[in-house]
């Protein structure tokens, strides 16, 4: 959804189409508001961090000979990782990442060739570990996330965390899913050992909730290993069309709501503002409702 739609869509609740009663820049820092309030409280934008991505790829030496279609191989301790790369008067002269994969923590090495030969490229690439244990680490930070998190085009900020796989050993392909427990548990029977214990994490808890908070490992890794993080985050302010939306429908479709509930409070319009707020909790539970698909429990689970 593109800020102009937003800002039309808004206008037409308040029956102000050529924006004389509300300014396009209130109109426009309701709108914003109102996303970050429907993202946060639909969790809708999920996004998996995973220790050890490659994040950016860059030519260091476009080589020489090379004819024909390109394929690039990226090899390392990591999974996963893809990239494209174009041909030209015998170099290369573009590469493009498409999958940053996971588990790179100690580099890759990327290689192009030639369907009709070549030789002597090079290129360099960032690998974003903040996603990864650190030795002996026990607390890690939401804010530490971000950085990777914003690879995703219109995300901001993580804002909470569902959950955590920790790869066992550099170079496993296992990556088990941690259990997690309450902070009061946490602190009760694993924390209170935890300098007493270095291995691969298998527990995690929540400490501290909203952009700064933080979570919990025991034990406390005794290597660099790759996390999977799976969280849920802001989005940046939309400023103009160009800027991306990680908002997805049907969530969009609420903002305008709140949007309007905004601007019809600031105004003190009381009666129109509780009216807004109640479509867009309608709106919300019946987006939640709509998304929810059925699931039904492996009938051959060993626990039954």
């Amino acid at each position: 959804m593109a800020l102009n739609n937003y800002l039309l869509q808004t206008r037409r609740l308040l029956h102000d189409p050529a924006g004389q009663a509300y300014s396009t820049v209130d109109v426009t820092s309701y709108i914003n508001l109102a996303r970050r309030r429907v993202a946060l409280q639909s969790q809708c934008i999920r996004v998996l961090l995973s220790g050890g991505t490659i994040t950016s790829l860059s030519i260091l030496s476009g080589g020489s000979g090379y004819a024909g279609a390109a394929t690039v191989t990226i090899t390392g301790a990591g999974q996963q990782a893809q990239a494209t790369a174009t041909i030209a008067g015998g170099a290369v002269t573009s590469i493009t990442l498409v999958n940053g994969g996971w588990g790179y923590i100690n580099g890759a090495t990327v290689t192009v060739t030639g369907s009709g030969g070549g030789s002597n490229a090079s290129f360099t690439g960032t690998i974003d570990n903040s996603a990864s244990t650190v030795i002996n680490q026990e607390v890690y930070k939401f804010s530490t996330l971000n950085i990777l998190a914003r690879v995703t085009p219109g995300v901001d900020m993580v804002a909470g965390i569902l959950n955590i796989a920790a790869q066992w050993g550099q170079g496993s392909v296992y990556k088990p899913t941690l259990s997690r427990k309450t902070w009061d548990d946490f602190q009760a029977y694993y924390r209170i050992n935890a300098n007493q214990y270095v291995n691969f994490p298998s527990v995690w808890s929540l400490y501290k909730r909203g952009f700064g908070g933080s979570f919990y490992l025991f034990p406390l890794p005794g290597q660099v290993m790759s996390m999977d993080i799976d969280t849920f985050c802001s989005c940046v302010d939309l400023v103009d069309d160009a800027t991306p939306e990680a908002i997805d429908p049907p969530w969009t479709d609420a903002v305008q709501y709140y949007a309007a509930y905004l601007c019809y409070s600031n105004s003190q319009r009381k009666d129109d503002a509780d009216r807004m707020l109640l479509i867009y909790t309608q709106e919300m539970r019946l987006y939640g409702a709509d998304v929810e698909t059925p699931f039904t429990e492996e009938y051959y689970r060993d626990d039954i």
